[in-house]
């Protein structure tokens, strides 16, 4: 009688990456790629095949995180919901790259690597250009419609851009645990803040 041996467990490059991410962001980068390779089931020498060395792997994992998304929705523009609803769930979604832009940065630093060797991108072509861009032609359709006050919208996203940036730094700096619900509060509580001087 025969035995068939089946195909080994193969996995993918995201899986690999979400997990080296994680224990980068969690443990600092001195762990092994032999760590890493037990964490996720493979050997050592697969990762080292699909990402060249540890140093590859760091870079490859803590890549700027995806903003097409919500970058997508805001150059759909403003929808018939009211601007201020939509501007606290954009915002909360805003909030949440930022904290884990931030987390990517602190973990590079830890490696000893700078930024702009994991942040490929040139600064115009950045999630953040991109997000500031999209943001200002979305506020813009806003006010155009009279939906928004007479606001000078290129302030006006980078008051809000620079306000979920810096929290996440200042989160980190403070050594403040970044929850889910402390971010939507804090997003809903600038708004609530901001709102009398960019109403119509």
């Amino acid at each position: 009688m025969s035995v068939k041996i089946g195909r080994p467990k193969t996995v993918s490059d995201e899986e690999i990456l979400r997990i080296a991410r994680r224990c980068f962001i969690e443990q600092g980068a001195s762990l092994s790629a032999a760590g890493i390779a037990s964490l996720v089931g493979v050997s050592h020498t697969t990762l080292f095949n699909r990402f060249g060395s540890k140093r590859g792997i760091i870079l490859a994992a803590l890549a700027p995180p995806d903003a097409s998304g919500w970058i997508g929705t805001l150059e759909n523009g403003p929808d018939q919901r009211s601007i201020r609803d939509q501007l606290v769930d954009l915002g909360i979604v805003m909030s949440a790259y930022f904290e884990e832009l931030q987390l990517r940065l602190n973990a590079l630093q830890g490696a000893g690597i700078a930024p702009e060797e994991a942040f490929k991108d040139r600064p115009e072509a950045s999630g953040p250009a991109a997000a500031f861009r999209a943001l200002t032609s979305w506020l813009e359709q806003a006010r155009n419609e009279g939906r928004l006050g007479l606001v000078d919208t290129s302030v006006l996203a980078t008051t809000i851009l620079t306000a979920f940036q810096n929290r996440a730094f200042a989160a980190t700096v403070c050594c403040e645990a970044v929850t889910p619900d402390a971010g939507d509060v804090y997003v809903t509580q600038f708004f609530n803040l901001i709102w009398k001087g960019i109403a119509p």
